[in-house]
């Protein structure tokens, strides 16, 4: 299913090198994107002959070209090499871009011409495959549309290429962007590089367990109810869920767009700044950009604010209610409430652990904060079901070549797996609503956000503060095939109100060392305030560690102890419960 590449030789590394770099510059990139370098952050000179994708930087590649030390084809080929000795293990990729390399090729005969095409030159990017890229299929990680080739890139993988970046591949998902374990039909399951027998968050599993395995350097995921920030603390990375109208959803096959954004996913917050820059722009076909067109001012860009002394005099309010297990986390037939509460336990000891170091970084924290009825504002916010609606519309823009053109055609191929063959047979059946919008329910639900975004910004006007904290995810990753339907893991404050937030890695479990990540949450449109915080949280700490087992290859990666785990699929039948 997975076309993989073969006969790459051993890549020579520096880890010395690269423990010492790690997140630490990128005036070169910065300085060739406009951009000024933060306070506190420094030009590098890379040593040695050679380049290490491990944990390669936007910044490191951009030298490693410049200094002839290696060109876009070596450092495309050694990325590939990373996916070839890995990917038997990880299984984050659906597909492999067999043109990449000729991509590169195309970006070396640029820069010999005339310099980088753009401040992403050269750069290696996994795409959630619910992203349209030309000449890749977009899956959705459904058996039906494993053969379903978009006719063009959507808005955002176009901003990308333009600023030189390399699709390197399609990532596996949640089917349909629908699940929280990493889960498809077509792409199987998806492991956790910080522990193969755990889920690696979802919906975005591929483009998270990838840029944690280092096959790319940027990835992209989408979010609906957490799909990015989620896989971010799962495998320690920089996950950003933007506001509504800074990012383009054109091209990408939706689930609510009163909800759905797409995220980057980095290993820094450098890297997560410089991917934010190239993707955001006004597209036509997605009206609600002109929301974000003046998100910054005209000479403005995210990497202005890579500021280390960005958490100085920032006040923060501590959300108590999102941290602990749920009072139902024990129905769970694998875990009782005591090993919940334990596993919550842990979680939170790192996450005060990262408040402490906030607070030597000088921010301020007013501890506890509470938003008001904030379980009756969820329901309130909570959209009517409108997915088949906008998944016919996404069909229908696929053209007369597409496997499947409306939602009834692709219920009734059966190729996608039984955990979603109730909500698409439910979708088939319902009646269109071409004017959903202007339907009582839904102008309902837009009040339900609108309520619970002025309740969150009444909040931080009351206690003067600048931004909200909690953990990203309650508990640890949990172990594939466990019943994580009734457990608290997210905290859904972004997604039902609009507002954005970034997932940075705040350290790990110390039983099991397994990820723990931090989320801050700021108003509409204050995504630099975000960066500035967490790239001074970063800059401070440096938590991200390299996964065990998934350094330099060839490599001895850890066994993967139920290999043959797999979920029913409705070409098998389904149970008669879903």
């Amino acid at each position: 299913m997975v076309n993989k590449p073969t006969g790459f030789g051993r890549i020579s590394t520096d880890l010395e090198r690269r423990t010492l770099l790690q997140g630490l510059g990128s005036a070169g990139i910065l300085a060739l994107s406009g951009s000024s370098v933060g306070s506190g952050e420094q030009a590098t000179t890379l040593s040695g002959d050679t380049f290490d994708p491990l944990e390669a930087t936007v910044q490191e590649i951009r030298a490693a070209i410049t200094s002839d030390r290696a060109t876009a084809r070596e450092i495309t080929e050694q990325f590939l090499a990373r996916i070839d000795a890995y990917e038997d293990t990880i299984n984050a990729i659906i597909t492999v871009n067999e043109d990449a390399v000729d991509r590169a090729d195309e970006l070396d005969a640029a820069y010999e011409e005339s310099g980088p095409v753009g401040p992403l030159h050269g750069v290696p990017l996994v795409l959630k495959d619910n992203i349209d890229a030309e000449g890749l299929p977009t899956t959705a990680g459904a058996l039906a549309l494993e053969e379903s080739f978009p006719p063009d890139d959507a808005f955002i993988t176009s901003q990308l290429r333009e600023a030189g970046c390399i699709v390197i591949g399609k990532a596996n998902l949640d089917e349909f962007a629908g699940g929280p374990d990493g889960w498809s039909s077509l792409g199987k399951q998806t492991r956790n590089p910080y522990g193969v027998d755990r889920v690696p968050g979802g919906s975005s599993a591929g483009p998270g367990a990838g840029i944690a395995t280092s096959y790319g350097v940027i990835g992209v995921g989408t979010d609906t109810g957490g799909s990015v920030v989620n896989p971010a603390a799962y495998s320690s990375l920089v996950g950003i869920r933007p506001t509504i109208g800074l990012l383009s959803r054109d091209g990408i096959v939706p689930v609510d767009l009163s909800q759905d954004t797409a995220g980057p996913l980095t290993r820094t917050v450098t890297d997560a700044a410089l991917a934010l820059d190239a993707m955001q722009g006004f597209d036509s076909a997605d009206p609600v950009t002109a929301r974000g067109a003046s998100a910054l001012d005209d000479d403005e860009r995210y990497t202005d604010f890579l500021d280390a002394d960005g958490l100085d005099g920032t006040r923060i309010g501590v959300v108590r209610a999102a941290f602990g297990a749920a009072d139902n986390a024990g129905e769970s037939p694998v875990a009782s409430q005591e090993e919940a509460e334990a596993q919550a336990t842990e979680v939170t000891d790192v996450i005060e652990s990262a408040i402490q170091d906030m607070e030597q970084a000088g921010a301020e924290f007013v501890d506890p904060v509470d938003i008001s009825d904030i379980e009756a504002l969820y329901e309130g916010a909570e959209a009517p079901s409108s997915y088949k609606t906008y998944l016919n519309d996404y069909l229908e823009s696929l053209g007369d070549d597409a496997p499947y053109n409306t939602v009834e055609e692709l219920a009734a191929s059966n190729g996608y797996s039984c955990s979603d063959a109730g909500s698409l047979r439910e979708a088939a059946e319902a009646e269109e609503q071409p004017n959903l919008t202007e339907s009582d329910e839904y102008k309902r639900a837009i009040g339900g956000k609108v309520a619970l975004r002025d309740a969150t910004q009444e909040l931080l006007a009351e206690k003067d503060l600048d931004l909200l904290l909690y953990p990203t995810r309650s508990r640890a990753p949990p172990k594939i095939g466990e019943d994580s339907d009734r457990i608290r893991q997210g905290f859904p404050l972004s997604p039902l109100a609009g507002l954005p937030a970034i997932s940075i890695p705040a350290g790990y479990t110390e039983d099991e060392e397994l990820p723990v990540g931090v989320e801050l949450l700021g108003l509409e449109f204050e995504e630099p305030l975000l960066i500035e915080a967490a790239y001074a949280y970063e800059q401070a700490t440096m938590q991200r560690q390299v996964p065990d087992g998934f350094g330099p290859i060839p490599g001895d990666p850890p066994e993967v102890p139920n290999p043959d785990f797999s979920l029913p699929i409705a070409t098998d039948g389904c149970p008669e419960s879903d």
